[in-house]
């Protein structure tokens, strides 16, 4: 049976889509495993959002006279469509003087006459100076997962996914998130050491 081909793109309510000039939700349309063709080149998007928490020195509370520390937070969202002509792997990194948060993403959409499967490869870590301490989470989840993968200060591993034949673009999504987080020993002196975090996601088309 013919599968009408949808795409290049879609979203969760059209699967006729024009390629977005900014990436966000809109996710590319494949055809099952294939990463050979030359119009309808195998894509996915990439996504990497950065969440950092610095500490910048301190304040005096005139009512105690005790000095409590200052921070300033930032965030960061970096979203791009990418062609795959074979395997491949996104890879992220993240670094604050306090608290570092990194969500490593790929998504999209596929059709397939008949199911196939993909492995997913990850490796997160988080590193820094004597006094890191474990963040609210870290650890790996897609759109098969029944519960997270989770470890501290590294989570590793692979799962190999079967995605199954459908007409209408399905979206798969596979999500690694990383943070490190280091003490504050002296409240108005920022430390010079760092809480470092680093992901990597392989796809690789079995």
């Amino acid at each position: 049976m013919a599968i009408l081909r949808a795409g290049p793109f879609a979203n969760s309510s059209d699967s006729f889509l024009d390629e977005p000039k900014i990436a966000g939700d809109i996710a590319p349309v494949n055809c099952a495993n294939d990463t050979s063709s030359l119009a309808w080149p195998w894509k996915y998007v990439k996504i990497v959002s950065e969440f950092n928490n610095t500490h910048t020195g301190c304040e005096l509370d005139p009512a105690s006279g005790d000095y409590f520390p200052t921070f300033a937070s930032s965030q960061s969202d970096n979203n791009i469509n990418k062609t795959a002509t074979e395997d491949f792997s996104i890879s992220s990194f993240g670094s604050s003087n306090h608290i570092t948060s990194v969500d490593t993403i790929l998504t999209f959409a596929y059709q397939a006459a008949k199911s196939f499967e993909i492995k997913i490869t990850f490796e997160g870590l988080a590193f820094g100076d004597s006094t890191l301490y474990q963040p609210s989470f870290m650890g790996f989840f897609d759109s098969q997962s029944e519960e997270p993968i989770v470890g501290f200060p590294s989570v590793s591993g692979s799962v190999t996914r079967t995605l199954p034949a459908s007409i209408v673009p399905i979206f798969y999504t596979a999500t690694l998130i990383t943070a490190s987080s280091i003490d504050i020993e002296d409240v108005c002196s920022p430390k010079g050491s760092i809480a470092n975090t680093s992901a990597t996601l392989s796809v690789e088309f079995l």
